[in-house]
């Protein structure tokens, strides 16, 4: 079964024919080359030259130049030649090839690349692409696409924690009912991304390093997490010795490779954006749960954040945490078209949690709106906080 990712289909046929190299990006498995294998098929009559670099033969097979000379003994003259290149990051030296091909002379082409590499290019060669990409990051499928394709429109607490357990890579769709065969495939893209694109990439020889920071942060998803606290966690359970700077090379690779988003501190007293401490959230929310537990009721609160953050960055805000004047948490600090939203998530607000929940909203003093995400509703607003439904949220039925 294949999900048609509307947003991402519109955005390639937006650019089809620009002057610019198409890059999709995204973890590994999270359905890029499906994407764009369904634009690839509206090009009806056209000269297409494709490579998928997932195929390990490939990699071995060709360099950066026997791949230009191939694809030039495959180019025609006079037509735009459409070159796609998947996971193109794992051939070596990969931009020469593409700035070549971007610059031909003797042949038309345009150019499509996915990567599952957060930077895609050289620092050596990154001069020769500006002005050049127009990239999009493809996110896991989401709530709605899976409610619609899987669980036929209709939304019911079967469907919305199975997309909370299981998340949305693309890979996962055609089990996705079953949830052990899901887990073990999320295992499959969990090990596939740790080992090419941290452990091989980065020449990590011992790795268990690695994989204890992998495995806590994401059983620390959506709390304040910073080189000291895992040195200090490690020291004190007697694990291998890790430096900082080791320990902020990991996070680095593992950001980069999509394992985890990092949400940065903002100080709303300063407007300045903290370096010292962050926040990390698993990319898709079934690496969260193979990585943690596969029950829903597992760090429930954290895992409605995550999914809540999914949805933001999707949306195109830039997000943030931070804390009020007296340094209590607001959840997320959210900017787009220069206008600042404060956010608390929590499973439901009640007399017990009222007081907390809304505390840091209610100290922020500078007009900008105070939302607060629930699943458990009784009315829309409350002191000038407005209180939005998450469920209806991820399904796109409300807008913030």
């Amino acid at each position: 079964m294949e999900i048609p990712r509307y947003k991402y289909l519109d955005w390639l046929r937006s650019e089809q024919n620009t002057n610019f190299i198409k890059v999709l990006t995204g973890i590994r498995n999270v359905g890029k080359t499906t994407i764009l294998n369904q634009f690839k098929n509206t090009l009806k009559n056209e000269n297409v030259i494709e490579f998928d670099f997932n195929d390990a033969r490939l990699v071995k097979q060709y360099d950066w130049e026997k791949l230009i000379s191939y694809i030039e003994s495959k180019s025609n003259f006079g037509v735009t030649n459409y070159i796609f290149l998947d996971e193109i990051q794992e051939i070596k030296e990969f931009e020469k090839a593409v700035i070549t091909l971007y610059s031909h002379k003797k042949f038309k082409y345009d150019i499509y690349i996915t990567g599952s590499n957060s930077k895609m290019f050289s620092t050596e060669l990154v001069s020769l692409f500006t002005g050049r990409v127009s990239e999009i990051e493809v996110f896991p499928i989401s709530y709605k696409e899976i409610l619609i394709s899987i669980f036929d429109s209709t939304p019911n607490s079967n469907a919305f924690n199975k997309y909370l357990l299981s998340g949305g890579l693309g890979i996962t769709i055609p089990t996705y009912k079953d949830f052990s065969k899901t887990i073990n495939t999320i295992e499959k893209v969990y090990q596939g991304c740790l080992v090419k694109d941290v452990k091989t990439r980065h020449r990590i020889q011992e790795t268990s390093g690695i994989e204890k920071i992998s495995k806590f942060l994401y059983n620390h998803v959506g709390r304040n997490t910073s080189a000291t606290n895992i040195e200090n966690y490690l020291k004190s359970n007697n694990e291998l010795v890790l430096s900082k700077k080791t320990i902020l090379n990991y996070f680095n690779w593992l950001i980069v490779a999509y394992l985890f988003y990092k949400v940065k501190y903002y100080d709303v007293r300063r407007k300045a954006i903290l370096q010292t401490k962050a926040k990390y959230y698993a990319t898709d929310l079934g690496l969260l749960t193979y990585s943690t537990s596969d029950k829903i009721d597992f760090n429930f609160g954290y895992r409605l954040e995550n999914a809540v953050l999914l949805k933001l960055l999707e949306a195109g805000y830039e997000v943030y945490t931070g804390t009020d004047r007296y340094k209590n948490e607001i959840d997320f600090i959210i900017k787009k078209n220069n206008t600042i939203k404060y956010i608390q998530v929590c499973h439901s607000l009640n007399d017990e949690n009222f007081e907390r929940e809304t505390r840091s909203l209610l100290n922020m003093k500078d007009g900008y709106e105070k939302i607060i995400f629930t699943l458990e509703i009784s009315v829309g607003q409350i002191k000038g906080i407005t209180l939005i439904d998450i469920e209806k949220f991820l399904l796109g039925e409300i807008e913030i």
